[in-house]
């Protein structure tokens, strides 16, 4: 028995050890990033203009979490969530591991993605690989829009050859919005859509038009959203609301094109629900995406990323997109009829 018990401390011992040497290893990979990065761009620790972005703790290798890496980013490069310039963009977690810095100082990007490979050496082994053998891409480009307006033939190499592995549009949306005073929490909400567009950027004008006609009161509201039809807006909503289908906060529908052309621009239901009285007011939306001019004549990779820096002089005034078709009340049986799928929402609120 005394045996038995010293081999199972034993194993309980090694076991945690072995996760802290993986954990190591994912710590010294930020650290290895961020070195990189920081040289190419030649900026120092702690450098305001450098933003982060990186898919580790969503991304997983080989079955092991990523998220150890973010310590080594933070640590090195004196970026962190709280000073809102390191950011985790969702991404599935079979996804390739990537880093990805940019200097809004120069509009130059760094983007890095990991060879799983590299990361089986033992700690000591790891410490000793040279960036070129940890990453199996290193990239550089200048993704600043106005920089790109004046150098197409740049921005055809970066987006048409796919320099940073795809995910091109991605990072230099969420980049260009950053640079020009994005708030953190628009940001985040890009960041769980995996990119930033004109279309996640209507559900930030939606959100506060409706937070200005129907402000929450009481811990007793909240907002529920019947969207009809759906698109990028949903995920900024779910973070900015909580209004998450799980929790019965959103319920998502698509509508075919005659129906659309039945009510030009409908954006959906946007209830504010009191769970006391079971009682809630609604506002059915209608959003004008070609509100704002972009003067957009390059390639047609630049026409979102100059939308997606263009809408950003709106966000104080949403309704010159949002406008109400029909404001009204909602009660318990409503609402059920509303999120029912054998029902139609338009046509439960008669806007349709």
């Amino acid at each position: 028995m005394k045996v038995v018990s010293i081999a199972t401390v034993l194993f309980l011992t090694l076991v945690p050890g072995l996760s802290l040497a993986d954990n190591a290893v994912m710590e010294e990979l930020g650290i290895k990033a961020a070195k990189e990065a920081m040289q190419q761009l030649d900026v120092e620790k702690g450098d305001a203009n450098v933003l982060i972005l990186t898919d580790a703790g969503h991304a997983m290798v080989d079955g092991q979490t990523t998220q150890a890496a973010i310590k080594g980013l933070t640590e090195e490069s004196g970026n962190s969530i709280g000073d809102g310039n390191l950011f985790q963009v969702l991404r599935a977690f079979w996804k390739p591991l990537w880093f990805y810095f940019f200097n809004k100082a120069t509009g130059e990007a760094v983007y890095m993605e990991v060879d799983p490979q590299s990361l089986n050496a033992s700690l000591d082994d790891f410490k000793a690989l040279p960036a070129k053998t940890v990453f199996s891409t290193i990239s550089r480009a200048n993704v600043d829009i106005d920089y790109l307006k004046n150098h197409t033939d740049e921005g055809n190499v970066t987006f048409n050859q796919a320099v940073f592995n795809g995910n091109e549009f991605s990072l230099a949306g969420i980049s260009n919005v950053w640079a020009r005073g994005g708030s953190f929490d628009f940001i985040q909400a890009t960041c769980f859509h995996d990119h930033l567009c004109p279309g996640v950027t209507s559900g930030l004008f939606l959100a506060k038009y409706v937070e200005d006609k129907l402000p929450i009161n009481s811990s007793s509201e909240s907002y529920k959203v019947i969207s009809c039809p759906n698109w990028c807006k949903e995920d900024l909503l779910q973070m900015r609301w909580d209004a998450t289908p799980g929790k019965s906060g959103m319920f998502v529908m698509a509508l075919t094109d005659t129906e659309k052309k039945a009510i030009p621009g409908i954006a959906g239901i946007f209830i504010r629900w009191n769970s006391t009285t079971n009682e809630g007011d609604a506002l059915a939306l209608s959003y004008n995406s070609s509100a704002a001019k972009t003067n957009w004549t390059g390639p047609s990779w630049g026409s979102k990323l100059a939308s997606d820096v263009v809408l950003m002089d709106y966000v104080d005034t949403p309704e010159a997109f949002v406008s109400t078709i029909k404001e009204f009340k909602v009660d318990q049986a409503t609402l059920s009829q509303l999120q029912n799928a054998g029902m139609h929402p338009l046509k439960v609120a008669g806007v349709l």
